[in-house]
């Protein structure tokens, strides 16, 4: 009987052990396994959320650094014609100052150039008068004052050329 009494133990001890395993799977297993479920969806979602926003992220970023390099170039841009208009306005004032500077000097010569005329023009015309003066007094004769102006001048202009 004692076989008999441990088989029904056996039996006993097997049904509650497979009653436990259901009730543990239903109560136990089921809720920590959804949970584990619920919680590895969220990580995932969690690490595709940080992967999409790395992604765009880096596409920003690339679209910043692209518009960085589109100021800088505008701004490159920017400065070059600055000194573009800058080295011409410099030209172009020298040239307009160089212009002015010809023409001070060109003027000058010709003011020069009158006033040395009108200054030979003056010696001599004293230079005839002292002429007429001098052969006056030498001839002591009264002639006529036209000729010998006339004669005088001839007489510079040849004494000149020579």
């Amino acid at each position: 009987m004692l076989i008999y009494f441990e088989k029904w133990r056996f039996i006993i001890t097997l049904l509650n052990l497979v009653l436990l395993y259901i009730l543990l799977r239903k109560f136990l297993f089921k809720p920590v396994t959804q949970f584990m479920e619920n919680r590895t969806k969220s990580i995932q979602e969690s690490i595709d959320k940080a992967e999409k926003s790395k992604v765009e992220a880096t596409e920003l970023k690339q679209k910043y650094e692209e518009q960085l390099r589109a100021a800088k170039n505008e701004a490159d841009q920017i400065i070059n014609d600055a000194k573009a208009r800058a080295n011409k306005e410099y030209e172009a004032i020298l040239g307009n100052a160089r212009k002015d500077a010809e023409g001070i000097i060109t003027r000058a010569k010709e003011e020069i150039e009158r006033e040395r005329a009108q200054l030979l023009k003056d010696v001599k015309g004293q230079v005839t008068g002292l002429a007429l003066v001098v052969a006056s007094k030498v001839i002591e004769a009264n002639m006529d004052n036209e000729k010998n102006k006339a004669l005088a001048e001839k007489f510079i202009d040849e004494a000149g050329a020579a």
